[in-house]
């Protein structure tokens, strides 16, 4: 019987979770915990329900497992190299990384720096753009690593502040590049900076019972003190670190351990022990296959042979040293013969490589001429879009204290503002409901729109075209003059010409209608005691007076199709001098940003807006604009903003 689709999604989540235990478990490795039962259980079930991320997961800590704890290379590469195929398959990056970066710190570690850093810089690319990640100082530790074992030591360096920059919690991977950046200034004779920066990576591996971050700080620590010749903490640190790594059955870590337990032994004269400690060593770098280790044994032990008159164990030692190099040159010669291979087959991949990379030069030239055309023609509408706008000139003459915060998301927006002025025979009372003879009136009216059309960018640009035409066609035409009116007059011209198939373009925002006797100078503020008509849709404007923010009144529908088709209200407002109007779009409100990457919201923007009605149009204009580059930062803009403020 077939698992249902709840039963699928348990098996996974089971999947997942003893990956999680094991891919954390990786560096701190239990000998009461074999985990070989449950690997091979885990990959049965991510099989036998085809979840691929789950088998990749099982292989790369199978992988890690094999090398780690049963000292089998070749199993641990055939899983590596299983895992990463499929992790590129499913195009899972963080896990495709994570498995170039695990396989160059076990190349690395097995004496192959070389190699390790070409699987190193693929894994870290995706944590270099990536910088939350909760992986990233594992990768940057593994690149530090690789670098400092190529005795490139300002990379390493780089790469290990860059890999604990910013950290609030402290981890193992941390830990690790505090005792790897104590090595580097060990490496460089700064000993006592080595103590001090290898103590603090103790101190935070031993938080979080890291097994092998523990014993290589402890490690390195001793070797530091036996640089001060101290060889009494020398000695104690190192003995320590053996014992972890002895308990924790790591065995290449526990053949690194007895050298330079041995060496120490050496240095102070007691051969006795260092006979003891480099004999140990030997079985370990047997049973690992570890010819330089190996070599380093067979060189001191016939040193102290010697030393001890017991030439004819040197004898023997020498023969092993023989031996040893008989095999590593056999390997070396084969190791060349694949390296020839491998180097025909590179050099057939690079001229595939480079006949593509000139086909790929062709095509970037041209999209690279179409995109600078299609740049071309959207930077020419943005000068026909900016000569529909409202002319700041025209704004001076009729608003003469005012600012307007224009920031398009794009090249064009779909945010604008527009303003018209009728006068003589098509003038009326601001609010009133009555047109006006000619000889009864010596007024004029100002209308100004602040608008958000359907969109932003091109196709915003071009439904803010088509509603500005339609604005324009309703006042200046039409000769309609109530604000409501005229919006109910685009709606109806939305509707017949781009709805018919069910498509809700238009706009939401704000046109105000201000009633100018003919003899206001130029220059003078806007008169007290007067009323400002307007109509809103989904966009309220709000006035400051007298310290106050006062919230107008808006319907709830666009200018276009909705959910309502009802008429729009007119409202009016009184407006004294020295309040602050602001008219405004959604864009500034709706930002992502600030520290939680959070929206800006209205209440904020509201609050802003009083914080700084009293200041010049000017300084309100810069701090507007300040503040929305300070909120942003390096976050995306979402939207066009588009911010006027009138004083009367």
């Amino acid at each position: 019987m077939e698992n249902t689709d709840a039963e699928i999604e348990k098996i996974k989540k089971e999947i997942d979770e003893l990956n999680d235990i094991l891919w954390k478990q990786r560096d701190s490795p239990s000998v009461n915990f074999d985990p070989d039962n449950e690997l091979a259980i885990n990959l049965q079930r991510s099989r036998s329900i085809n979840y691929k991320f789950g088998e990749a997961r099982t292989l790369l800590n199978e992988g890690m497992y094999a090398f780690i704890v049963k000292n089998n290379q070749a199993l641990a590469f055939f899983n590596f190299d299983t895992s990463l195929k499929i992790f590129e398959e499913i195009k899972n990056e963080k896990w495709t990384s994570n498995a170039y970066v695990t396989r160059a710190i076990v190349r690395n570690s097995i004496g192959s720096p070389e190699i390790a850093l070409y699987d190193g810089l693929k894994g870290v690319e995706y944590y270099k753009r990536n910088q939350n990640d909760l992986d990233r100082s594992m990768a940057f530790y593994v690149m530090g690593t690789i670098y400092k074992d190529l005795k490139k030591y300002d990379e390493a360096e780089k790469y290990f502040k860059d890999g604990i920059e910013g950290e609030t919690i402290r981890n193992m991977w941390s830990g690790r590049i505090y005792t790897s950046l104590s090595n580097i200034k060990m490496e460089q004779g700064k000993y006592q900076e080595a103590l001090d920066l290898g103590m603090e990576g103790l101190a935070i591996v031993r938080t979080v019972a890291n097994a092998i971050g523990e014993s290589r700080a402890l490690n390195d620590i001793g070797i530091i003190y036996r640089k001060l010749v101290d060889y009494k903490n020398s000695l104690e640190y190192l003995l320590a670190g053996l014992e972890i790594r002895k308990r924790n059955n790591l065995k290449h870590f526990i053949l690194g351990s007895l050298i330079e337990v041995a060496e120490t032994y050496l240095t102070v004269g007691d051969l006795e022990n260092a006979i003891l400690y480099f004999s140990e060593a030997e079985q370990y770098g047997i049973e690992t296959n570890h010819f330089s280790r190996l070599t380093i044994i067979y060189s001191n032990l016939a040193s102290i042979f010697k030393i001890k008159n017991e030439f004819q164990k040197a004898i023997e030692i020498y023969e092993k040293l023989v031996e040893l190099n008989a095999r590593s040159d056999k390997k070396e010669k084969e190791s060349k013969l694949t390296h020839s291979e491998s180097k025909l087959l590179k050099e057939k991949e690079e001229e595939i490589e480079r006949l593509r990379n000139v086909e790929l030069k062709k095509a970037y030239e041209v999209i690279e001429q179409k995109n600078k055309d299609i740049h071309d023609s959207i930077t020419y509408a943005k000068r026909i879009q900016y000569a529909l706008l409202a002319r700041e000139e025209f704004l001076k003459n009729n608003l003469p204290e005012h600012f307007v915060y224009f920031n398009p998301k794009d090249i064009v927006s779909g945010d604008f503002y527009w303003a018209a002025k009728v006068s003589g025979s098509k003038a009326l009372v601001s609010g009133s409901a009555q047109n006006q003879k000619p000889e009864a009136r010596n007024s004029e009216l100002f209308f100004l729109a602040v608008s958000d059309s359907t969109g932003h960018g091109v196709p915003g640009a071009f439904m803010s075209l088509l509603n500005i035409g339609f604005l324009s066609e309703a006042i200046n035409e039409k000769e309609i003059l109530k604000p409501n009116e005229v919006l109910n007059f685009v709606r109806q011209r939305l509707i017949d010409n781009i709805s018919k198939e069910g498509q809700r373009d238009g706009f939401d925002g704000i046109l105000i209608c201000i009633e100018k006797p003919f003899d206001l100078a130029q220059g003078d503020s806007l008169q007290s005691g007067i009323k400002i008509a307007y109509a809103a849709a989904n966009n309220a404007p709000i006035i400051i007076k007298n310290g106050e923010i006062l919230e107008l009144e808006m319907d709830h529908m666009p200018v276009g199709m909705g959910e309502r088709s009802d008429s729009f209200k007119l409202y009016s407002v009184n407006v004294d001098k020295g309040d602050v109007l602001y008219l405004y779009t959604d864009g500034y409100a709706d930002q992502f940003g600030g520290q939680r990457g959070k929206k800006f919201k209205y209440k904020q923007l509201n609050e802003l807006l009083l914080s700084i009605s009293k200041k010049s149009m000017t300084d309100q204009k810069e701090i507007l604009e300040k503040t929305f580059a300070e909120w942003k930062g390096d976050l995306e803009q979402v939207d066009d903003v588009c911010i006027i403020g009138i004083k009367i």
